[in-house]
Parts: C-alpha cells; structure tokens; sequence
C-alpha cells in the first residue's frame, strides 16, 4: 500500500532547507565575484577585471517562493537535480533506484554494472566536493590505521608553502585549520567508537549543516586553485580563456573555482585529486567524460566513485565480492 504524502510534514522540511541553502536575500542578486579569498589576492589592475564579472543568479533565486516550494516537493528540480533533505543522505540505495530517480534508459545504466548502491547529496552547487570527500573520509574512517590522515596532514602544508610562493591573500590559512581539525576528528572517531555505523554516523552528522562544512569546501576549492595555480603549464593550455589571454589563471581561478556553489567540471575534478593524491572514478550516463578522473600511485589507497547525471553529482559504490556484504548503511 503506496504511503499517503504528508504535505505539512514536506512543507515544514522544505523551509527549512530553504532557510538553510539560500543566502539572505539582497546579497545575490547582482553579486560580483568579490569574495574576501579573491579580492584581497588579486593585485589592482586584475581587480578591475574582476569587478566587470558577475556571478548568474541561481535559478531559484529568480522563482517565486510558491514556485520554488511546488518544484521542490514535486520534485520537479529540472537538469536532472532531486531534492535530498539531508546534504548526505543517511541511507545508500541500490544501484537500481538510480534508474527512477534520474529517469535513465536501461541503456544508460551500462556504465553501472560494476556497482551495487549510491548515495544521493544535495545538489547545491557544493555537490562534487561534498560528494568527493565524503566518499574519500567514509573509506579512510574504517582503516584500522592512520597513514592517510598523516598523509594528508602533510599534503596541507605542502598546500600552505605553494600557497605562500603565490602571494595570495585568502581564505586558505583559516580554512585549512577546518580541514586539519577534521582530519583530527576523523582519527578520534576511530578511536572512541568501536564499530565502522557509529564512525560513519560521526560522519555523516559532521555533513549534515554548512555550519562545519562551508569551510572544508572552501579549503577544497582553494586547493584546486593553488593546484592549478602551481602548474600553469599544464592548465593554461586547457582553458580557452587564459591561453588566449582574456584572463590570467589566477583571474581565471577566483571566477570559476572558488566562489562558493559554483560547479565543478573536468579541470577541477582533476587538480583536487591530483592534489590529495586520490584515485577518482566519474560514471556517466552519456559517456562523455573520460572515466578515470586521476589515477593515484597504485598503492593501496582509497579511491573515490562518483556518478554524474550531466548536472549532478552523487556517490556510488563498486560492487563488493559476493563473500562480502554492504556496510555503508547507517542509520
């Protein structure tokens, strides 16, 4: 018997999801790329660039509220966005369900052979890195060692001298005390509880508001910026507008990578986890990306799944051997 749909409860939900992802209003409507990590790096004759540069409006700023409100509990998210009222959902689905959920040809889930589940996140323009290091931390919490947090510990500080050799003057010195004191947090997690669903439900807990995660996001972006920014040679070449001079990869960098909510595509994807040094897999339906994101080292290491619907990112999860069962569910 089909579950009867309780539009107070839904309503009471999406307000409150609302209040939490959109920024106060009269701050976004014309918002200049001006955040305090780009425009105090940039020197003066680039910050004219900046300043002629505005960011596009979500589109569900320019809805009304009722309009907003339908297409949120009918689910009519458009470009292939769902709602998800936690930003990690708590539970994972069967692969399967990706199918329903996205409205995908039964062609189109060929790329999803090799898995078993995914796990829906928000779709709030933060998606990929919360999606990314999610996935990368829910791997990390159940190694019985600590060589990956002492790994990335390390890869902070060689971010903070490459950070330093570039001259900007940001965010990274505070949103990199975030991210440290999660990897802290992480090592604690698994030394106080004693079983792979209470580790995850740290976790997950940890995920679930922007009050902890807006600045472990922030340090992601500007890792991706200091990555990029550290091997011009490789990334100018890839990006129109700095190989024909339009904008300096710097420029280039505080328009498209660190402002919050602003997507990721390829060259992103890429410089973070060649920064972090993580494998990174990308599923999509179309097949018009190039599967292997970055391959790492080959040593044994966490390596990071994501499904991309064309808009969206979500975690997925390869299929254990037939001797092992799931242990991502958390309730």
């Amino acid at each position: 018997m089909m579950r009867s749909f309780d539009y107070e409860l839904e309503f009471k939900q999406i307000l409150r999801l609302q209040q939490s992802v959109i920024i106060e209003e009269g701050e976004e409507e014309e918002q200049q790329v001006e955040s305090s990590h780009a425009k105090d790096a940039l020197p003066r004759k680039e910050k004219g660039k900046l300043r002629q540069v505005k960011v596009r409006p979500t589109p569900e700023k320019r809805k009304s509220p009722w309009s907003w409100l339908k297409n949120k509990i009918f689910r009519r998210e458009g470009k292939g966005r769902q709602i998800c009222l936690d930003h990690v959902q708590h539970k994972t689905q069967p692969i399967s369900e990706v199918r329903n959920r996205y409205m995908v040809s039964s062609n189109g889930m060929n790329s999803l052979d090799g898995y078993s589940e995914f796990r829906p996140v928000i779709g709030d323009g933060e998606c990929f890195y919360r999606s990314f290091i999610f996935s990368y931390l829910e791997q990390v919490i159940d190694r019985p060692d600590t060589d990956e947090e002492h790994r990335l510990l390390g890869v902070v500080e060689t971010a903070s001298a490459r950070h330093a050799d570039l001259g900007w003057d940001s965010e990274f010195p505070r949103s990199s005390r975030a991210f440290k004191k999660l990897l802290e947090e992480v090592k604690r997690w698994k030394n106080t509880e004693s079983t792979s669903r209470c580790r995850k439900e740290e976790l997950l807990k940890f995920f679930s508001t922007y009050d902890e995660t807006q600045d472990i996001f922030a340090f992601l972006r500007l890792l991706v910026a200091i990555e990029m920014c550290s091997h011009r040679l490789v990334y100018e070449p890839l990006i129109p507008d700095v190989a024909s001079g339009i904008y300096s990869l710097k420029v280039w960098c505080f328009l498209h990578v660190t402002p919050a909510r602003v997507d990721s595509e390829y060259l992103m994807m890429r410089a973070l986890a060649s920064a972090l040094d993580v494998s990174l897999i990308v599923e999509t339906f179309q097949g018009d990306y190039a599967r292997d994101i970055y391959t790492g080292p080959g040593v044994p290491r966490p390596a990071v799944t994501l499904l991309y619907n064309g808009y969206h990112y979500d975690i997925i999860y390869p299929r254990a051997p037939s001797s092992e069962s799931s242990s991502h569910q958390a309730s």
